[in-house]
């Protein structure tokens, strides 16, 4: 009778302990949830660019601060599509929570991308898209919208009829798809304006410089260039300056880099529309965070752009968008 009473009490102390220690447990998971793993995989690492360089330090700050585990990775340029579809495949590989993507061909990561979604794997978009609808969200500017303002300031600039040239920096790129769209849509039709085709610099700094040089020595009535990024820009800034073109040829540019920031002093440059890379790196891990903790993240946010000029880059907020901190 005892020995079954002193099993039975050695048996409920048993129980509650181990109520006590699968308790424990529980509130040791919620208190601290496991790590979601991110990887990031963007359009270069070239560290010339300095749009991809603000970028990261965006997201090493959001991973600090929401505490997921995060690799950043990218092809060797723009252009290299077929890199960063490699870099998608094995990063698929390695069973992540979620990839975030700035895609460097609309179409040609679209399977890829796919493929991994197969696999339970959550996807999120930054800066560029793809053409497909499985990204939970995209954060990216509105690059027509920025295409349109750009175009508006070579309106605004031009102080007669001619030429102008667009020059791309990778045609295949769904964030610089949108920009030209956008340019054209501000310009074509317009009577004392010629808009030509579009060129194509490959994904090189040094191609744009020698099609704009091309540009400018083939056609004397060219008027304004458009570069859709920093280095179309960079490059085609170069040729005018070198052609003794400046003031002559209207140039309107994209991002701020530290070149283009000199470009606007020395009035090479009429005007750039910056983007916020700093941010776009940021909320993107914070929007990926958010949707796993079943938080509702919008389907599309856009970080914004804005027109600067030599006349209000010196202004407060504004240099805080034109320097912001990165490590080289």
């Amino acid at each position: 009778m005892i020995a079954s009473r002193l099993r039975t009490i050695l048996g409920a102390v048993a129980a509650v302990i181990a109520l006590v220690l699968l308790g424990q447990y529980l509130i040791g998971k919620l208190a601290k949830p496991e790590r979601i793993d991110i990887q990031v995989i963007i359009k270069s690492t070239d560290k010339n660019i300095e749009f991809w360089q603000v970028m990261k330090d965006g997201i090493e700050v959001a991973t600090n601060e929401f505490g997921p585990s995060v690799e950043v990775t990218g092809s060797r340029s723009d252009a290299d599509i077929d890199g960063q579809i490699a870099l998608v495949e094995q990063a698929i590989e390695k069973k992540p929570d979620a990839i975030i993507l700035a895609a460097n061909d609309i179409n040609r990561l679209v399977p890829a991308v796919e493929e991994g979604a197969k696999r339970g794997i959550r996807f999120f978009i930054v800066d560029s898209g793809i053409n497909s609808d499985i990204a939970e969200s995209v954060i990216a500017t509105d690059n027509i919208k920025a295409g349109q303002a750009a175009g508006m300031e070579m309106l605004r600039h031009l102080d007669g009829p001619g030429k102008i040239a667009i020059i791309n920096y990778v045609q295949t790129a769904a964030s610089l798809i949108d920009r030209e769209r956008g340019v054209r849509l501000m310009l074509e039709g317009r009577k004392d304006i010629e808009l030509m085709d579009t060129f194509n610099a490959a994904g090189s700094e040094t191609n744009a410089y020698q099609m704009a040089k091309q540009v400018l020595e083939d056609n004397p009535d060219v008027r304004g260039i458009i570069g859709l990024n920093e280095p179309t820009t960079v490059g085609a800034a170069r040729a005018i300056k070198e052609m003794g073109r400046q003031g002559q040829v209207k140039l309107i540019g994209f991002d701020s880099s530290v070149n283009e920031i000199k470009l606007l002093e020395e009035e090479a440059m009429q005007a750039t529309v910056i983007q916020k890379p700093f941010q776009m790196g940021y909320l993107s891990i914070k929007t990926a965070v958010e949707a796993f903790q079943d938080k509702k993240v919008p389907k599309v946010i856009d970080t914004g752009s804005l027109v600067i000029t030599k006349q209000n880059m010196y202004d407060e907020e504004n240099q805080k968008l034109l320097f912001p901190f990165y490590d080289k």
